[in-house]
């Protein structure tokens, strides 16, 4: 599945990134809120449908004046999400151009609720990504922008697990000179584990384990995420590189 889309997958995606897909300005509450729940599907196994279809719907939400801040954060997951589903088809080009809207969408979550850690992690983790994703320079950019936002949602949340995901991700992706140490994100990753457990997470920490050279450790880390979750994508392909 994941070394191609499939045709229907990639048009859908390409649609959304030009801004054609929508299912019309007017979406019922029922709608967005099943939205939310595909964005969380999508999260479980990395597959490209509920993710297109969460979000065509949540794009239509967000551009409504009258939107609030769950329709913009979680369009910004969609997002995010789907920027790595591209990345597992081999489409990298493709997955990076969901980051923009995601960027979009997510300080526009942060406008409506500046006091959300997680709306503020999740801007860290697009500009991350900008990062993994991007050229030579593209640190550079998003760098200080990560590392900005980052801090802020630690200062709101220092104990909240997806902020300690998201410092993790920081020290895992970026270059040294803006915190860059695979260390340090062991061990937020670690703490985070310790307060709620996730497949997410213990993908993370392999890749943590696997830039120290702890080969072993972290295909075992591996294995406690597939126990946990059989259908993410990125353990599996993670599991299948590790052979």
């Amino acid at each position: 599945m994941h070394k191609g889309l499939g045709a229907f997958a990639m048009r859908v995606a390409l649609s959304l990134i030009a801004g054609v897909a929508c299912t019309g300005r007017a979406q019922s509450l029922t709608g967005t809120a099943a939205a939310m729940r595909w964005v969380d599907q999508g999260k479980q196994n990395f597959q490209a449908y509920p993710l297109t279809a969460a979000a065509a719907v949540l794009e239509s939400c967000v551009q409504d004046p009258q939107s609030g801040f769950d329709c913009a954060y979680h369009a910004a997951r969609a997002y995010l999400y789907l920027s790595y589903v591209l990345d597992l088809a081999g489409h990298r080009d493709q997955a990076r151009a969901f980051l923009g809207p995601g960027i979009r969408w997510a300080k526009e979550a942060v406008v409506k609720q500046p006091g959300s850690a997680r709306a503020h992690g999740l801007l860290a983790n697009l500009y991350g990504r900008e990062i993994l994703l991007g050229h030579a320079f593209t640190a550079l950019r998003y760098g200080p922008m990560a590392a900005d936002e980052t801090d802020k949602a630690v200062a709101l949340a220092p104990k909240d697990p997806e902020v300690l995901d998201t410092e993790a991700f920081r020290c895992l992706y970026a270059p040294a000179l803006f915190g860059g140490n695979a260390l340090k994100a062991q061990a937020y990753l670690e703490q985070s584990l310790q307060i709620k457990d996730s497949d997410f997470t213990r993908y993370f920490l392999a890749l943590a384990l696997q830039k120290r050279g702890l080969k072993d450790q972290a295909r075992a880390q591996l294995l406690k995420a597939k126990v946990m979750n059989p259908n993410n994508a990125l353990v599996n392909v993670e599991l299948v590189k590790m052979r």
